[in-house]
């Protein structure tokens, strides 16, 4: 595309943003690949692989691994709604913009509400996730010595608090400086990240194909043994060892909330979400087989996994113990792989949750809404939503430390999977009514209604998955194995190191929710319902009426 082709594109993109009612203000500059490489950078299969696949493994034998098409299978589902939306309306903000704009206000504000701690909290887990391999490098380069303090528990080197705290908050420190610095070196980093991330996953891949297996492939439908935890029920086993493609398979709406900064959006953003799915979900299933049919050991594995390690790191250092040069090994590089995608992943999603802030700060829909919808006139950055994003993602780790900030993450998935429901809810409402009255670029026509619903249905039956916990009302599901997937409250809610013996021993993600959805209806009713600072004009091309 030439300069003045793409000046022209700009325009038309700043045009459709005025008829959608928002005034352009952010910097315009993300091509598509800038665009897909954002959202592919938040599912990081390579981030998630490494913090989950214990849980997988551990939990649901080595069969878990059929949980991954499943998942994004049904990730799919979702993503084909989100990209018509994202072609309809490309708009910062996504799923809030596109759920209160199709169904209404309530229901879009909520969807934004959740969604938003959602991205907080999983923006203090992946910085904590950057400890945990920083630790895995120390280990290799000084071996522990026996009674010596653990790396991460020893005092880091103001004496203030322990190089655990120390590595995740400057995680996220250098994260916010670099968000808020401009999005052209959030793209530029994102882009090598995703590149590093691509190349060195399917490299290790291939290398463990080809040179390192270890296990038949029969060992892919193996159960080994992890139904008589859950009374010979392979399923409820299997429903648990999902979670690592649960934990792993959401985001690619980022690309849909990057639209206002990207060259023409109503195309290149539903490319983004697609692709960054799509292309996720090929890597990680090869990865995923690769490191299954190289581990030396099944049951050590396994042990591994439910003891909170990391067998994946464990397996490649294991199989790959050969030096490169200069006594580097094949295990360290893929530390270094991961770290750099973590990394980029801390980055993507606080720059998606400070959009989403943004987006609802300029319709004065959070508490001092109109700071947080400003944009730096110099960075072209919602800076002030960016600060604040940061800022609230380090609270965790202050209060209760990086390991509860990383178990309150748990809740925050399903957080994520409810805010993708409501959405989808909201859609499916207006299709009822008749939309879309006009087609978009990227739209599903007749396929529209039966897509959004299998989304729906399929969004419903992982969210109760999500939702149980340890507890015999769920039989054989309820078993404890959901220690690790829903942990009660009162086991890790510390803060400051001071136990709570008051606090009831309720499962962490349904006393989140409760917390959020009170607070979020006291400020509703008071602040938010009534208002008309986000009255929607009447949308010019897809023919939808105004709403308010």
């Amino acid at each position: 595309m030439s300069e003045q082709a793409g000046l022209d594109q700009v325009a038309r993109d700043d045009a459709r943003l005025r008829e959608l009612g928002i005034k352009p203000e952010l910097q315009r500059t993300l091509g598509f690949l800038s665009n897909f490489a954002v959202a592919f950078s938040f599912v990081s299969v390579s981030t998630g692989a490494f913090g989950n696949f214990g849980v997988g493994i551990g939990l649901g034998g080595p069969a878990f691994v059929w949980s991954w098409p499943i998942v994004v299978g049904g990730q799919l589902l979702v993503a084909l709604v989100f990209a018509e939306l994202a072609s309809h309306f490309p708009v910062a903000g996504s799923i809030y913009q596109w759920s209160k704009r199709l169904s209404n206000r309530t229901l879009g504000w909520f969807t934004g509400w959740i969604y938003f701690w959602a991205q907080v909290v999983t923006v203090t887990a992946v910085s904590v996730i950057v400890a945990f391999i920083i630790d895995g490098l120390h280990a290799a380069a000084f071996p522990a010595v026996e009674g010596a303090v653990p790396f991460l528990d020893s005092p880091d080197p103001t004496g203030i608090s322990t190089m655990f705290t120390m590595i995740s908050v400057t995680v996220l420190v250098i994260s916010t400086l670099i968000n808020a610095f401009g999005v052209k070196l959030l793209a530029v980093l994102n882009n090598i990240g995703v590149a590093t991330e691509i190349i060195g996953m399917g490299f290790f891949a291939l290398i463990l194909l080809f040179f390192a297996n270890h296990q038949p492939l029969s060992v892919l439908t193996s159960t080994a043994g992890v139904e008589a935890s859950t009374n010979g029920n392979y399923l409820a086993s299997f429903a648990i060892g999902s979670f690592m493609a649960l934990f792993v398979v959401y985001g690619f709406d980022t690309a849909g909330t990057f639209a206002e900064e990207t060259v023409d959006a109503s195309r290149h953003a539903p490319r983004g979400i697609l692709s960054a799915l799509l292309l996720s979900g090929l890597i990680g299933a090869v990865f995923l087989v690769a490191v299954i049919l190289a581990i030396p050991s099944i049951p050590d594995a396994m042990a591994e996994g439910q003891a909170g390690g990391f067998p994946i790191a464990t397996t490649i250092s294991t199989v790959l113990s050969g030096e490169l040069f200069a006594g580097i090994t094949f295990g360290e590089i893929y530390l270094v792989v991961i770290l750099v995608s973590v990394f980029v992943c801390t980055l993507a999603i606080q720059g998606s949750a400070s959009r989403l802030m943004y987006s609802m700060g300029r319709d004065r829909h959070l508490p001092g809404g109109s700071l947080w919808g400003r944009v730096n006139t110099t960075t072209k950055t919602p800076t002030s939503a960016i600060l604040a994003v940061g800022a609230l993602a380090v609270l965790p780790i202050l209060v209760i430390g990086p390991l509860g900030g990383f178990f309150l993450s748990i809740a925050a998935t399903g957080l994520i999977y409810l805010s993708y429901l409501l959405c989808n809810i909201g859609v499916l409402a207006a299709r009822l009514r008749g939309w879309p009255h006009r087609p978009a670029w990227f739209n599903l026509g007749k396929w529209g209604l039966p897509v959004n619903i299998a989304a729906v249905v399929y969004g419903a039956v992982m969210l109760f998955n999500i939702a149980i916990w340890t507890s015999p009302i769920f039989g054989d599901f309820g078993g404890d194995g959901r220690g690790y997937t829903n942990p009660l409250i009162n086991s890790f809610f510390k803060p400051f190191g001071q136990e709570l013996t008051w606090l009831p021993a309720w499962p962490t993600f349904e006393a989140i929710i409760t917390a959020i959805l009170v607070f979020g209806a006291i400020y509703y009713v008071i602040a938010v319902r009534g208002s008309a600072e986000d009255v929607e004009s009447a949308d010019a091309v897809t023919g939808e009426a105004s709403i308010g």
